[in-house]
């Protein structure tokens, strides 16, 4: 029953499970009568730690202390060579010593500082309430700054202040406290110039980060586990996540599943091998949406070395593959269409060689779009052209005065069978990327030519017709050759003689006869196309003229005969005013009307020519007549109206008809209009003449 344990506490050592031991303490009792006993164990292994660490720093310490005591002298001399300031003072906060650093930094001398009290280098709102601090510290033992480093404000000699950190710590044995300080004025500058830096390079990044955001084209920045750490807002746009549901993700989110699968394993060769096929260039991929739908798109890769960050931008390309499938549709569609022009097209550089043709080209040159490309265009022109053609260019562009460009004109072009052919050249000049190009569309008109040439054979051919045969006559002629013969019972005839004819060219030469009558004939012709009537035939000095004998158009045939015949007259009167070489003329005129038989005779030369009883009564009227007269027949008085003054000659006993009445016209009244339609017509034998003008020009 003796109790050596009981009711006490040892140390002891104990055992865990896992059959390590340590120190604890142990208490044990024996509660009553109960036959139990309890044990409480406290684990002593920290506690035993701290008392080991206490025993080592005491240890060490009083060696320290020991060898301070030794090597005092040297102790000072490398507190002095200290970066900061050091105090160390009593419990009165008396100074007891200071190293060089204290002097340079607050500007006392050692002496200066030896004695006095720690509060000459505070702030006067400190330093009047450090004392107090002190004895409050030594009654209570309360620290509140001994062991700790805190910063403050220090006072100089001068007293100017800075910022310092302050560390104190105490010297239990001799009493006294040593305090180091540290200046912060660079340091505060350090870092206030730190935080400016940081503020800039933050503004910086927000800046760029903007930028970023404002790009058309997506942005990634990944790691070398191809983890996404960046995007910006045009990605989100393009892909449909968003920025959160991007960072942290593997960068194969946007790939296809066949690329993305394998996509890890390039990244690790390339960090293996260091060997580049994507970064650095630009390249065409596909890319994978968030809705599963798949886009074109370019991608650029490129590597920040410092940072181990790959960067990629992604530009979608969705809307230039559609403009640009959109353009090759057009462009196929031009082509087809260039193709399918009727003109050949030829598209040449400056030094005439030829970059384009269409299938036109080689249809009609016969040589294939292979052998045209990159030859000289001079290959289609005749040599006598060929051979100067690039002086010609050469001349242009120096002095780029357009004779050809902007201008169509006939030129004689070579097929490949060296046979040429007429066609129409149009050229005109188109800059196409800072280079000037020159589009020709050559026209063959072989055909053209063939049928103008032929059409103006058949207009000279027509006008020479409308020349000999009244207009309508003429139309019936050329659509039934037969014989056209015709009876008309309202056409008026004239005739009309020179007087003494015979004996006047007795004494002419056969060539001034014939100027003669020319020219007054000519002054006739005019007038039948001004009155627009039927010129039928001149017989020696003998003229003949009659209304169109045409029903339809037979109204006032008579009057318009009548009034051709005064101005006859007046056509002889200025041709005697002349001065003609052979002496003054005059003619006998008569005019009749009545029924007519007319009709084509012949098939070389036509003439419609007209028979009957009033043409016979229209010749007795001029060969009865008299000089410088117009004798017409009653019935002629009768239908040409009003406006003519008519004068009776008598009866005369007309050879065929026996006695008739004769009248002489004398004059007519002028219609307000009466030449209002004279200058718009032209004379057939002009028509005629600019018909086979228009035949010499082809031809040529």
């Amino acid at each position: 029953g003796i109790k050596k344990m009981m009711g006490t506490q040892r140390e002891v050592t104990a055992q865990r499970k896992d059959g390590t031991t340590f120190p604890c303490s142990l208490g044990i009792s024996e509660p009553g009568q109960s036959g139990l006993f309890c044990g409480f164990i406290r684990d002593l292994t920290q506690e035993k730690a701290r008392e080991s660490e206490i025993i080592a720093k005491q240890v060490a310490a009083e060696k320290l202390s020991t060898e301070l005591r030794e090597n005092q002298g040297i102790i000072m001399g490398i507190l002095d060579a200290a970066f900061h300031a050091l105090f160390v003072i009593d419990e009165n906060c008396i100074i007891q010593m200071v190293n060089k650093k204290s002097c340079e930094v607050f500007g006392w001398t050692k002496e200066e500082f030896v004695g006095s009290n720690i509060n000459i280098i505070m702030p006067a709102y400190v330093a009047e309430k450090h004392d107090q601090y002190m004895k409050n510290y030594l009654e209570t033992g309360m620290k509140k700054m001994i062991g700790t480093q805190r910063e403050l404000i220090a006072c100089r000699k001068d007293g100017s202040t800075f910022p310092c950190v302050l560390g104190l710590s105490e010297t239990e044995k001799a009493g006294m406290i040593c305090g180091f300080i540290r200046d912060l004025t660079k340091d505060k500058a350090a870092q206030a110039a730190v935080l400016a830096k940081n503020a800039e390079l933050q503004i910086q990044q927000n800046l760029i980060m903007s930028i970023l955001d404002a790009s058309f084209d997506g942005l990634f920045v990944i790691d070398e586990h191809c983890t996404i750490q960046m995007v910006n807002t045009r990605s989100c746009e393009v892909f449909g996540w968003t920025k959160e549901e991007f960072i942290g993700q593997n960068i194969n989110m946007i790939m296809p599943p066949a690329i993305g699968e394998v996509h890890d394993g390039f990244m690790k060769n390339y960090l293996k091998t260091g060997l580049k096929k994507m970064i650095g260039t630009l390249r065409e991929v596909t890319a994978r949406r968030k809705d599963g739908t798949t886009f074109p798109c370019r991608l650029g890769l490129s590597e920040t070395k410092e940072s181990g960050m790959f960067c990629g931008f992604i530009h979608d390309l969705t809307d230039e593959k559609a403009a640009e499938a959109e353009i090759l549709a057009k462009k196929r569609l031009a082509e087809k269409i260039i193709d399918a022009a009727f003109d050949s097209l030829f598209v040449i550089n400056e030094r005439g060689i030829i970059e384009m043709v269409n299938a036109t080209s080689t249809t009609v040159f016969g040589w294939t779009t292979e052998e045209f490309i990159g030859q000289n265009i001079s290959m289609i022109m005749p040599s006598d052209h060929a051979e100067n053609h690039n002086s010609y260019l050469e001349r242009y562009m120096k002095t780029r005065f357009k004779k050809m460009i902007g201008k169509e004109r006939e030129v004689e072009a070579r097929r490949k069978d060296g046979s040429t052919f007429p066609c129409m050249l149009g050229i005109s000049e188109v800059e196409n990327g800072g280079s000037t190009q020159y589009v020709g569309f050559i026209r063959d008109v072989t055909i053209q030519k063939s049928l103008l040439l032929a059409q103006a054979e058949r207009e000279a051919s027509d006008s020479l017709l409308y020349n000999i045969l009244p207009e309508h006559i003429a139309n019936r002629l050329k659509e039934d050759p037969s014989h056209i013969a015709d009876l008309y019972s309202n056409t008026t005839i004239l005739f009309a003689d020179i007087v003494g004819f015979t004996d006047r060219t007795s004494m002419m030469s056969p060539h001034d006869v014939v100027v003669m009558l020319n020219d007054v004939f000519s002054r006739f012709d005019y007038l039948v196309d001004i009155y627009e009537l039927n010129k039928v035939k001149t017989i020696g000095d003998c003229y003949m003229v009659t209304s169109i004998p045409s029903d339809e158009l037979e109204h006032d045939g008579c009057a318009r005969v009548c009034r051709f015949a005064l101005d006859m007259f007046k056509a002889v009167r200025a041709f005697n005013n002349t001065g003609p070489r052979h002496g003054q003329i005059n003619f006998r005129i008569g005019i009749a009307t009545g029924q007519v038989v007319a009709g084509v005779v012949g098939t070389k030369r036509f003439l419609f020519d007209m028979w009957g009883d009033a043409v016979n009564v229209a010749a007795r009227m001029e060969q009865s007549g008299l000089a410088g007269q117009i004798q017409v027949s009653k019935e002629v008085v009768e239908k040409a109206g009003s406006e003519f003054t008519f004068e009776l000659r008598g009866t005369l006993n007309i050879k065929g008809k026996g006695p008739m009445e004769v009248f002489i016209l004398k004059s007519a009244q002028e219609p307000a209009a009466r030449h209002s339609e004279i200058d718009r017509r032209k004379s057939s034998s002009s028509r005629a003449l600019r018909a086979c003008s228009m035949i010499d020009n082809f031809r040529d």
